[in-house]
């Protein structure tokens, strides 16, 4: 017990001694920073201001000053033709062709989100007994098809034939589509 109280003296006038030092370190370097600063104080650097800008505030820019800004993007097309068939089971000619219609018109726009966003592939394959047993794909769409207009339609032999077109400008595909 005694020997710990010895140990705790002597770490007290350890840092009792060490603080003392530092005070007489900083005392006698603030006098030597007090002259530095008088200098620095005559050498007046720019300030230098940091803003964030993105690309509308560009666009602006580029606008308000009368720069030349070139909009080299034109209109793009996108078509496809979708196809139906009639089913066989139908109470009627006009249902058949209805239903044919609405398969064409469903194609159409699954063809058009495979355009704009691409196809999600799936495959898996089984191989049993070193052969191939069992091979599997898959493809999914997902998108969103906006403003697509259908431009010809034609209904022959049980075929329904649908053109789609969707036409955007140029800058908007290049904001939505490319990355």
């Amino acid at each position: 017990m005694f020997s710990k109280l010895i140990q705790r003296y002597a770490m007290n006038k350890w840092m009792i001694s060490l603080f003392t030092g530092m005070g007489m370190l900083m005392l006698f370097s603030g006098c030597a920073m007090t002259q530095t600063s008088t200098t620095a104080q005559v050498k007046k650097e720019p300030k230098v201001i940091v803003q964030k800008v993105d690309r509308e505030d560009i666009k602006q820019i580029l606008q308000e000053e009368k720069f030349i800004y070139l909009n080299n993007n034109p209109d793009r097309v996108f078509a496809v033709n979708g196809e139906g068939i009639a089913p066989q089971n139908t109470v009627s000619p006009a249902q058949a062709m209805a239903l044919a219609k609405r398969a064409a018109i469903a194609d159409a726009y699954r063809q058009m989100a495979e355009k704009l966003y691409g196809v999600q592939i799936n495959a898996k394959d089984t191989i049993k007994n070193a052969a191939l047993y069992d091979s599997r794909i898959v493809s999914q769409v997902n998108g969103l098809v906006k403003d697509a207009t259908i431009t010809e339609h034609d209904f022959k032999d049980g075929l329904f034939i649908v053109r789609m077109e969707l036409k955007m400008n140029g800058a908007r595909w290049k904001e939505i589509f490319a990355y």
